[in-house]
């Protein structure tokens, strides 16, 4: 049943997503992602070769689609309604898990309740083609479903590559991904002090603090990776002012 609801979600999110697609209008968010992208697709570099104030992925993402299957449309709808379908999945297996402990008997009914506005909601259903509002809304999902699934019992490799998503939406939108990588991190220390409080006592009890530390590293590692890449490829100083100083000098009112 859990294949069966899941196909359903999806296919029912993705098929509004055509549809918005048939009949909305193309709107200047699209020209301005996919011009982006055919920039970088061509061989020029964002921060580096012209003025852009957004993280990278989702215009790298969009820039390879243009590289590997050509400069048509139809690829970017396709994009967007497979990672807007999979987002509604990833929705429902979260209010699942959130459920399960509490509402054995019934959550996977009311999850799935609770899930199905999605499919004409969902994060590509409003906006129905390629934007990293959309995509940092994905990732913020797969991060948190990984850290949900984090339990006493997972393996490191696991805790590592949690970590690592949770860098994630903050290369998809610095507004979004940045608040939420440092909720995550502070709330990672919450158990790690119990770990470190409960030394002495029970296996499972000490369990969580090489996990948690492991997680921390893949945060680490995956920032570490993440700032060498710019560094040999746009330069640092081009990314930061950019994506942060510039970005803040639009968005933020000075003091004054």
């Amino acid at each position: 049943r859990d294949w069966f609801a899941a196909a359903g979600l999806f296919l029912a999110t993705a098929s509004v997503v055509f549809r918005q697609n048939a009949h909305v209008a193309v709107l200047w968010d699209l020209s301005y992602t996919l011009d982006s992208a055919a920039r970088i697709a061509q061989g020029q570099l964002p921060y580096r070769d012209f003025p852009f104030a957004h993280a990278p992925l989702t215009f790298l993402i969009q820039a390879a689609i243009i590289r590997l299957t050509g400069r048509v449309f139809f690829h970017h709808v396709v994009y967007a309604a497979i990672v807007g379908g999979l987002g509604t999945v990833l929705a429902w297996r979260i209010a699942l898990r959130s459920l399960v402990s509490k509402h054995a008997d019934r959550a996977w009914l009311v999850s799935l309740l609770l899930a199905a506005p999605l499919s004409v909601l969902g994060i590509y259903c409003i906006l129905p083609f390629p934007s990293y509002d959309c995509d940092c809304a994905f990732a913020l999902l797969i991060a948190i479903y990984l850290l949900q699934k984090l339990s006493h019992d997972a393996s490191s490799g696991y805790a590592f590559l949690t970590g690592a998503a949770l860098c994630l939406p903050l290369f998809f939108k610095q507004n979004i991904g940045l608040p939420f990588l440092a909720i995550a991190v502070a709330i990672l220390f919450v158990p790690l002090t119990a770990a470190f409080l409960s030394r002495g006592k029970s296996h499972s009890q000490n369990r969580w603090g090489p996990l948690i530390v492991m997680t921390c590293a893949g945060i680490a590692a995956t920032l570490l990776a993440a700032l060498l890449l710019l560094h040999f490829t746009v330069g640092i100083g081009n990314y930061f002012h950019w994506t942060i100083q510039f970005a803040a000098q639009r968005r933020l009112p000075g003091l004054q």
